[in-house]
């Protein structure tokens, strides 16, 4: 196929038709992309990579501690309310109407006046 230019310049094509181009073939380190490419990014993975997972072991590293703080708050407030209902108990025990009786015949020699000790005014 010939072009022909007005200008009288005649070029030539440099694919002829019906004949394959040689393909120059690869060599097995030959990186698609060139050098400067995977060099940048190998120099990305040489310092992201330990620094993603530096951060990523920080974060883990946090999340446990928070974790354990958890559990150890919800440990003591178990223990305080086990603490508060035995006092509870004890109250109730305490300020029974015959341990209040038992109390005060006892320190204030009180006791429960009978029938016959009450006369109306």
């Amino acid at each position: 196929m010939s072009i022909h230019s007005t200008t009288g310049n005649y070029f030539r094509s440099a694919a002829h038709p019906g004949i394959r181009q040689k393909v120059a073939r690869r060599r097995v380190l030959d990186l698609p992309g060139g050098v400067l490419l995977w060099k940048s990014v190998g120099k990305i993975l040489l310092w992201g990579l330990p620094l993603i997972l530096a951060g990523n072991l920080w974060c883990a590293s946090v999340i446990d501690a928070k974790r354990m703080q958890h559990a150890a708050l919800e440990q003591s407030l178990s223990v305080l309310q086990k603490s508060r209902d035995e006092l509870v108990v004890q109250e109730e025990r305490l300020t029974s109407p015959v341990r209040v009786e038992i109390a005060a015949a006892a320190k204030f020699s009180l006791f429960v006046p009978t029938p016959e000790q009450i006369q109306p005014m």
